[in-house]
C-alpha cells in the first residue's frame, strides 16, 4: 500500500509541476496584449492606422492646447499668458497639424515596419521599431511644418487661419518651410519615443516587474511615460526651440537660419534658453505618450477587433 500511495503521490506531483508549466509558459491576457500591442501598426492596414492617428492627435491638442503656447511664449520670450482666447489662439491649425502628423507617423510607422519585415510573420526586434518609428517621424515633419508655422503665426498674431495661409504662401517656399528642418528632427525623437520606445519600455516593464508597475497594461505605461518621455523631450527640445524662434519670426528680423537662431538665444540669454519651455513640454509628451500607447493598445482592439489576435 505504500508503494501504491507512492506512486500515486509521485503521479500527482508530476501532473502539477507539468500543470504549473503549462501555466507558467501560458501568456496571460495582458501578456497577449502586451505582445500584440507593440506590433499594432504592422498589424493594421494603413486606413486603420491613419484612423488611430488622427484620433489621437485630436485629443492629445484639445486636452493639452494651453500647455503648448506656454512652451513656444517661453522659447520666444513672450509673456506668460491665462486668458483660454489667447491659449487656444491656432487650435484648428494645430488639430490639423498634430492629426496629420499623428496619423502619418502611425501609418509610416506601419509601412516601415512591414518593409522591415519582407513578409514575414515575425516580431520585430526593439531597435527595428525604434528604426521605424524614427523614420516616419522625420519624414511627416516635411508635411507639418507648413501647418505648425501657421499655428505659430496665429499665436503671435492673433490672425485667422486664412489670412495666415495666405500671408505664408505669399512669402514663397522660403518662408513655407522656415524651420522644417528642425521639426523633421523634432518629430523623428518623438515619434521614437511614442511609437518605439514606449512600447518597449512597457513590455520590459511588464516582464521584469509584474508584480509591482507591471501589474497592468496602464500601469506599465505610466512607468514607460515616466521613463522615456523626459529623455525624449530633453533629447529633441533644442531642434524645437530653433524651430518656434525662426518659425516665429518669419521677417528674420532677429532670427534667421538655425546657426544664426543658436547663436543669439546663446548670446543673450544662455546655453539653457536651448531648452527654454521644457517643463511645459515634457508634462505634455508625459501625457501624450499615454494618450497615444493608449489609442495605438486599447482603441486599435476597440475599433478593429478582427485585427486583434485570440
Amino acid at each position: 500500500s505504500d508503494q501504491v500511495w507512492s506512486f500515486r503521490h509521485s503521479s500527482s506531483s508530476s501532473r502539477c509541476q507539468q500543470e504549473q508549466q503549462l501555466a507558467a509558459a501560458t501568456p496571460t491576457p495582458s501578456e497577449k496584449a502586451s505582445e500584440a500591442s507593440a506590433n499594432m501598426s504592422k498589424n493594421l492596414s494603413e486606413s486603420e492606422n491613419a484612423v488611430l492617428g488622427a484620433v489621437g492627435g485630436f485629443l492629445d491638442v484639445t486636452l493639452l492646447q494651453a500647455t503648448n503656447y506656454w512652451k513656444n511664449a517661453s522659447q520666444q520670450g513672450l509673456p506668460f499668458e491665462t486668458n483660454p482666447r489667447v491659449l487656444y489662439r491656432g487650435y484648428s491649425a494645430n488639430c490639423l497639424n498634430n492629426s496629420t502628423s499623428v496619423m502619418l507617423q502611425f501609418v509610416g510607422t506601419g509601412l516601415v515596419q512591414k518593409a522591415i519585415c519582407l513578409g514575414e510573420d515575425r516580431d520585430l526586434t526593439k531597435a527595428e521599431q525604434l528604426a521605424a518609428a524614427f523614420s516616419s517621424g522625420y519624414l511627416s515633419g516635411f508635411i507639418c511644418g507648413p501647418i505648425e508655422l501657421a499655428m505659430i503665426q496665429q499665436q503671435r498674431k492673433g490672425t485667422s487661419l486664412p489670412a495666415t495661409a495666405s500671408n505664408l504662401i505669399a512669402g514663397g517656399p522660403s518662408v513655407v518651410t522656415r524651420g522644417t528642418f528642425g521639426i523633421c528632427m523634432r518629430e523623428g525623437l518623438y515619434c521614437a519615443g511614442v511609437l518605439g520606445l514606449t512600447p518597449v519600455l512597457r513590455k520590459t516593464i511588464q516582464e521584469k516587474f509584474p508584480d509591482s508597475w507591471g501589474r497592468t497594461e496602464d500601469s506599465a505605461r505610466v512607468a514607460a511615460a515616466v521613463s522615456g518621455g523626459p529623455i525624449i523631450s530633453l533629447l529633441s527640445h533644442p531642434f524645437d526651440t530653433f524651430k518656434s524662434c525662426m518659425q516665429g519670426d518669419i521677417e528674420r528680423e532677429k532670427y534667421g537660419t538655425m546657426k544664426q537662431t543658436c547663436s543669439v538665444l546663446i548670446k543673450e540669454r544662455g546655453i539653457m534658453s536651448l531648452w527654454a519651455g521644457a517643463p511645459w513640454r515634457i508634462f505634455r509628451q508625459l501625457c501624450a505618450m499615454m494618450i497615444l500607447d493608449k489609442c495605438n493598445s486599447t482603441l486599435s482592439q476597440m475599433l478593429f477587433p478582427h485585427r486583434h489576435p485570440h
